[in-house]
């Protein structure tokens, strides 16, 4: 009786062991099964001063800087956004992005497909937040959100001022792969921008 129990036990401990090794491989490849791919097509370059984002973005608060939105819901109380951000950083049409007349898949598609495929959802929380046509705080010139080339994630934990980062440095990786530049160097852990510089 003792061996059987222990033989029992034996293929339990091996099952269980089996699925633990298997499990986080079959979850870490789900969106990917969905059909999203990281494409990097058509990235604009990243822009450095004041300059360079005006050639490649045109002047704060025009039309291409809100003309693409998509939803992105927050982790931790479940409420979703409706982030606004320039075209020519997502819209073009892939397996899991339908076409939004933009002329890139850097944000919609990679940097969100990759945080999704890598299951870091759970580490944007609320508050995300994209375009929007107002001066950087205490200043007097355009806030890089103005240009819709800036995006606050998780800005409930992650607030300016900040010089540390409990949530958004899970997966700031995967934004600054894809050109994006963290704000996390000017104490606002919440912010990337696609531009240096400014």
């Amino acid at each position: 009786m003792r061996v059987r129990m222990g033989s029992s036990w034996g293929r339990w401990t091996g099952v269980v062991a089996a699925i633990a090794l298997v499990l986080p491989l079959i979850l870490a490849f789900h969106w990917g099964q969905l059909g999203w791919r990281d494409r990097h097509y058509n990235y604009p370059s990243r822009p450095d001063g004041y300059t360079q984002l005006v050639n490649r973005f045109g002047q704060p608060c025009n039309s291409a800087a809100k003309a693409i939105a998509m939803a992105w819901r927050a982790d931790d109380n479940g409420q979703t956004y409706t982030v606004r951000f320039h075209k020519k950083l997502g819209g073009y049409p892939t397996e899991m992005i339908s076409n939004k007349g933009g002329t890139s898949t850097n944000l919609d598609n990679d940097v969100y497909g990759h945080i999704q495929n890598e299951h870091l959802q759970p580490y944007v929380d609320h508050g995300i937040y994209g375009y929007a046509c107002r001066l950087k705080r205490n200043g007097s010139t355009y806030s890089t959100h103005a240009f819709g080339v800036a995006i606050d994630v998780s800005s409930a934990e992650e607030y300016m001022g900040k010089c540390s980062s409990s949530v958004n440095s899970h997966h700031a990786h995967i934004w600054q792969n894809h050109n994006w530049y963290w704000g996390l160097a000017f104490c606002d852990p919440m912010h990337f921008q696609y531009v240096t510089g400014y």
